[in-house]
C-alpha cells in the first residue's frame, strides 16, 4: 500500500572536497551545509581563493544533486559585536518580583566583566525573613566545550535574566556552592537590577551561515559569511574579506530553528564596525545592525537567544 501524505524526500547530497569547487566560475549546482541550510546558489560565483578557504574552514559544505522540476515542486530547499558594556534604563528601585524570574528560568552569568557567559538555570527562591534576605538556588553554570564554571564562596557573580517582560542584568554574591544531590550554587538577593536597553540587548554565541551582497546593487553576487553573535537587533558576522564601509548597507539572508519552527531572515543591514583581516590571515568581520525587521522576525530571534543562553 502506497501513501500518498509520506514527505518527500530530501533532494541528495554529497560532501564536496575543495578540489571540487571551483574559484571564478558559476557553479553548476547548488552547495549547501549537512543538514541542507544554503550556501551557495547553482549559478554564482566563489569569486576568491580566499572565499574558497573561508567555505571548506567553516563549514561542511555539500553538493545539492540536480532533481527534477516535478520533484523539486514537492521537496523545496528553503532559501532563506559580542555582548560587551550593557546600557540600562533602570526606571526606580527593581526587585526579583519585578523581573517575573521563575524556576526553570534561563540565566546567563559570567564571573568577571567581559568574560566568557556561561549558561544556568534557576531551581529555587528562599523565602526572606526578619534576619534572612531572599536568595536565588541554580544549577552549576556550563558552556559547551568547557569544563563547569568553578567558583567559591564570596565571589561577586554577575547575571543575564532573559523574561517574558525583558531583559535583565543583576549582580549577585554566591552565598554557597553545594555539591549535593548535584552541584547547585545558592546566589545572594540581586543588588541593582537593571532593565536593559533595546539598542544595547545582549547577544549570544551563534554559529549560522549567512549570504549577503551590496544593497542596491544591480548585480548582487551573494558571498558567504559566518554568524558568530546575534540579538535581535543585529550581530557578527565573519567574511572572507571585508570590502564595506562604515555605515553601508548589506542585503543580508540567513536562517535559524526555534521551537521547531524554521525562520527565515531577509533583510537589509547597516554596517557598523568593520574588522579588517589580521597579519595571521585571520578572517575579518562586520558589526551590522538590522535595518528593517518585521516584529515576528524579532520575536523569533529573541527566542531563539533564550534556547542559547
Amino acid at each position: 500500500m502506497t501513501d500518498d501524505h509520506a514527505l518527500p524526500k530530501p533532494p541528495p547530497r554529497s560532501r564536496l572536497a575543495p578540489a571540487d569547487v571551483p574559484v571564478h566560475e558559476p557553479l553548476g549546482w547548488s552547495i549547501v551545509t549537512a543538514d541542507g541550510t544554503l550556501l551557495f546558489e547553482a549559478g554564482t560565483t566563489v569569486t576568491s581563493l580566499a572565499a574558497h578557504t573561508f567555505l571548506f574552514e567553516n563549514f561542511e559544505p555539500h553538493k545539492l544533486e540536480q532533481v527534477s522540476r516535478d520533484d523539486a515542486s514537492d521537496s523545496t530547499e528553503t532559501d532563506h559585536a559580542r555582548g560587551g558594556v550593557l546600557g540600562s534604563e533602570t526606571a526606580g528601585h527593581l526587585t526579583l518580583n519585578d523581573i517575573g524570574l521563575k524556576i526553570g528560568a534561563r540565566l546567563g552569568l559570567r564571573g568577571a566583566p567581559g568574560a566568557a557567559m556561561y549558561s544556568s538555570r534557576v531551581i529555587g527562591f528562599s523565602t526572606p525573613g526578619p534576619h534572612r534576605a531572599a536568595a536565588v538556588f541554580i544549577t552549576q553554570p556550563l558552556m559547551t566545550g568547557h569544563p563547569p564554571l568553578a567558583l567559591t564562596s564570596g565571589e561577586n557573580v554577575e547575571l543575564i535574566a532573559l523574561t517574558t517582560r525583558s531583559v535583565f542584568q543583576f549582580a549577585c554574591t554566591v552565598d554557597a556552592v553545594c555539591c549535593d544531590p548535584f552541584p547547585y550554587l545558592v546566589l545572594s538577593e540581586p543588588g541593582t537590577i537593571r532593565r536593559l536597553r533595546a539598542r544595547k540587548f545582549v547577544r549570544v554565541s551563534a554559529r549560522l551561515p549567512a549570504r549577503f551582497s551590496p544593497a542596491g546593487s544591480e548585480e548582487r553576487i551573494p558571498q558567504l559569511g559566518l554568524i558568530r553573535d546575534i540579538s535581535p537587533f543585529g550581530l557578527s558576522l565573519a567574511v572572507a574579506e571585508p570590502h564595506a564601509k562604515l555605515t553601508d548597507r548589506l542585503h543580508l539572508s540567513f536562517r535559524f530553528n526555534t521551537d521547531g519552527t524554521d525562520v527565515n531572515i531577509d533583510c537589509p543591514a547597516i554596517v557598523r564596525h568593520v574588522q579588517e583581516v589580521d597579519a595571521q590571515g585571520v578572517n575579518g568581520a562586520y558589526g551590522l545592525e538590522f535595518e528593517k525587521l518585521e516584529p515576528s522576525q524579532r520575536i523569533a530571534l529573541k527566542s531563539f537567544m533564550a534556547e542559547q543562553i
